[in-house]
């Protein structure tokens, strides 16, 4: 009987994984290590064997984690990774979703500590950028935990590969439909949150698109929300009365029902023109109201069935992405096609 992945780590007195980086020629791993390792492999007549692989995972158990934070696409990703973990139901796989929503930064720290002490064969990862994300990061890169990120990449890019959205042509879209909308100019005003890279790259990309294709100067100032209805909803009121020029939002985040709200509150609604992201049955409806002029979605159910699938095949069949980046098409929403 050959010899197994586990046991050259052994040799090595390394972690598994870290075997795996060297045979799939993965960076994280030190020259030194590096050489040692493939010198036990070649030793050893090490063979990797994917179906036996496979055939194992269906008699021992794996834990997969799901890291994502309470945010409005989480429901629609989780609804497309629970379809691959039930195609995967043969396999002795148990998924454990922790979703996050910052109440208590320590109390949610310590409540990832089973990803220092229990075995986690892989995670499906949404990074923000607090300390929290921060943290568990850093917990993954030591217990070298492949990870597949979604709608963000890890902050030293050692993700597996990364699922989501082209941010950068996100804004670029908007800019266009913008300046479609508001031809003879507009008085624009941006919401957004914190500590989201992608929010940030897709408000970036239409303030620099914008300039080159328009005479829609971008705001200087940027309103952030927390993603609740009651800050949304009251940020809005708050900028729309210090501003009432503003005849035009550009929506980085979610909570667009509350935004829209506060919106038509204030009797501003036939007169706002509403560019915003994702294809949320109430975001539909808005669009179909005309409260929302444009809406640039991806479908969030595939991105999570994609990023969930790239993990398992990795896991139990050692099946690498082709690409380090996958980014899902983008689709523009308008009334007519709402």
């Amino acid at each position: 009987m050959g010899v197994t992945l586990q046991q050259i780590a052994d040799m090595a007195g390394v972690h598994k994984s870290t075997v795996d980086k060297v045979i799939h020629n993965r960076p994280g791993v030190s020259d030194a290590k590096r050489q040692m390792i493939k010198k036990l492999l070649e030793e050893n007549h090490y063979e990797s064997n994917p179906l036996a692989k496979a055939l194992n995972y269906q008699k021992k158990k794996m834990k997969v984690a799901v890291i994502l934070p309470e945010v409005d696409s989480t429901p629609f990703l989780k609804a497309g990774m629970e379809l691959v973990r039930q195609d995967f139901n043969s396999f002795n796989i148990e998924v454990q979703y922790d979703i996050l929503n910052f109440s208590n930064k320590e109390e949610k720290i310590n409540e990832l500590s089973h990803l220092k002490k229990e075995e986690i064969s892989g995670v499906v990862l949404m990074p923000l950028e607090n300390e929290v994300f921060e943290e568990i990061q850093q917990l993954l890169k030591k217990n070298e935990i492949p990870v597949v990120t979604i709608n963000t990449e890890m902050i030293d890019g050692s993700q597996l590969c990364y699922v989501g959205q082209d941010c950068e042509q996100q804004g670029k879209i908007a800019a266009r439909m913008l300046s479609l909308f508001k031809p003879g100019g507009a008085n624009l005003g941006i919401i957004s949150r914190h500590h989201m890279r992608s929010v940030r790259i897709r408000e970036n990309s239409l303030r620099s698109y914008l300039t080159e294709i328009s005479n829609i100067i971008p705001p200087e100032e940027t309103v952030y929300i927390v993603e609740t209805a009651e800050d949304a909803y009251n940020k809005t009121k708050e900028y729309l009365l210090a501003h009432p020029e503003t005849d035009a939002l550009y929506l980085t985040c979610g909570r667009v029902a509350d935004i829209c709200r506060a919106v038509e509150d204030l009797g501003r609604a036939d007169r706002m023109t509403v560019i915003c992201y994702e294809g949320y049955p109430e975001i539909m409806e808005l669009i179909k109201r005309g409260r929302v002029a444009c809406s640039i979605a991806n479908d969030l159910m595939n991105q999570g069935r994609l990023a969930m699938r790239l993990l398992f095949e990795y896991l139990i069949y050692e099946k690498e992405s082709e690409s380090k980046v996958i980014y899902i098409s983008n689709r523009i929403i308008l009334k007519e096609n709402a």
